[in-house]
C-alpha cells in the first residue's frame, strides 16, 4: 500500500543529520518521536493511500496510538519548543493531506531543521542543509 507520507523515514533522516553533530541525546527522543509520528500519519491516512476508501477503525486506533506515544516520548525532553514544531508538522502535513496531496519529505524539510536547530544551536539554514543532505541520501538508498 502506498504511504501517505514520504518513503523515506523521517526517524533515518533526522538520526542521519543529526550524527554530524556532537552527540546529544535529545537526538534520539526526537528521532523516536518523528518515527511514531510517521507511524500516526500513515495509519489515520490509510484511506488517502487507498484511494479514498475508508480509514478502518483499526487504523485510527493505531494511529491515535502512534500519536500518543510521539507525544509522550517528546514530553519527556520537558522542552516546549519541540512540541511546537512537531504540532506544525502535523497542521501541515494534514493540511497537504486534506488538499488531496501527498506529503512530500520537502514539506517537512523546514520543521525537521527546526529540530536539529534546536539541538544543535546553530543557523536553521545550516540546519535545513544538514536535513536536505541526510534525506537526498535516504532517498538515493531506497530506489
Amino acid at each position: 500500500m502506498e504511504s501517505a507520507t514520504p518513503a523515506v523515514s523521517l526517524k533515518e533522516t533526522f538520526l542521519r543529520a543529526a550524527a554530524e553533530l556532537p552527540e546529544d541525546e535529545r537526538s534520539a527522543v526526537v528521532a523516536e518521536a518523528l518515527g511514531y509520528l510517521q507511524q500516526g500519519f500513515d495509519a489515520h491516512y490509510a484511506d488517502h493511500a487507498r484511494d479514498g476508501a475508508a480509514a478502518t477503525d483499526d487504523d485510527v486506533l493505531l494511529g491515535d496510538n502512534a500519536y500518543a506515544w510521539a507525544v509522550e516520548t517528546i514530553a519527556c525532553l520537558d522542552e516546549p519548543q519541540f512540541v511546537a514544531v512537531a504540532s506544525r508538522m502535523i497542521r501541515d502535513g494534514a493540511g497537504e493531506i486534506s488538499a488531496g496531496n501527498n506529503v512530500r519529505i520537502g514539506l517537512w524539510v523546514p520543521h525537521l531543521a527546526d529540530l536539529l536547530r534546536i539541538i544543535s544551536g546553530e543557523s536553521a539554514e545550516t540546519s535545513r542543509e544538514r536535513i536536505r543532505r541526510a534525506a537526498g541520501a535516504l532517498e538515493k538508498e531506497t530506489v
